[in-house]
């Protein structure tokens, strides 16, 4: 005999297993998988190689367009979380059982980590410029690196930065179905998370979608 599960428990067991999904998703994309043969790894090697090759050639005009660009990115989607946390707590305003309360505790935390890493994203972008002004000296001498090399970490920095964000942002949109069906919000946390960590640890470089 199947155990019943009430409405409650299954909202507190969508929930748990969320809140693991997205502690794996971000254990997946954490540094520490940038070496050896994954996707993580692969892609950060083709952007440092890009930013060095840019700088070594001179080509610093096509570099600062990129910038000036993923900066008008960033920023953009960081005011678009701004207001989409108005509005959530807006909505939400009026909750009072304990669910609902840890429903926009979840989504508020969510979003919180994504404005930070957007942030994070955009401190780096602003500051590659002066990077550029830099004597290589003083770059060699404080980071041990060449002026090439330091650039190409703070973009490929960056790239994590913005990556976290997003990822937060699918999450935000699968929180949203809780509130309509919690085996189908489960499900899709559980195929979010599996396509995150496919992207992150497989051999090809997965730069496509998924």
């Amino acid at each position: 005999m199947v155990p019943y599960i009430s409405n409650l428990d299954l909202s507190i067991l969508s929930l748990i297993i969320f809140a693991v999904c997205f502690f794996i998703t971000t254990f997946t994309s954490s540094k520490r998988f940038k070496t050896g043969h994954t996707a993580r790894a692969v892609r950060s090697e083709y952007r440092k190689s890009w930013a060095a090759f840019m700088i070594k050639n001179g080509d610093h005009r096509a570099l600062l367009d990129f910038l000036r660009n993923k900066i008008t990115v960033s920023t953009t989607l960081l005011g678009g979380f701004v207001i989409g946390f108005g509005l959530v707590v807006n909505a939400f305003a009026g909750t009072t059982t304990v669910i609902g309360g840890l429903h926009l505790l979840f989504i508020i935390t969510i979003m919180a980590y994504a404005v930070f890493y957007l942030l994070i994203d955009i401190r780096a972008l602003t500051y590659i410029p002066i990077i550029f002004g830099a004597d290589e000296s003083l770059i060699k001498k404080h980071e041990n690196l060449s002026k090439g090399e330091y650039t190409a970490k703070l973009i490929d920095n960056s790239y994590d930065d913005f990556a976290s964000a997003i990822r937060s942002l699918f999450y935000i949109i699968a929180l949203m179905v809780f509130s309509f069906d919690k085996l189908l919000f489960i499900a899709v946390t559980i195929l979010l998370t599996f396509l995150f960590v496919r992207r992150d640890l497989s051999g090809k470089s997965r730069i496509e979608i998924f």
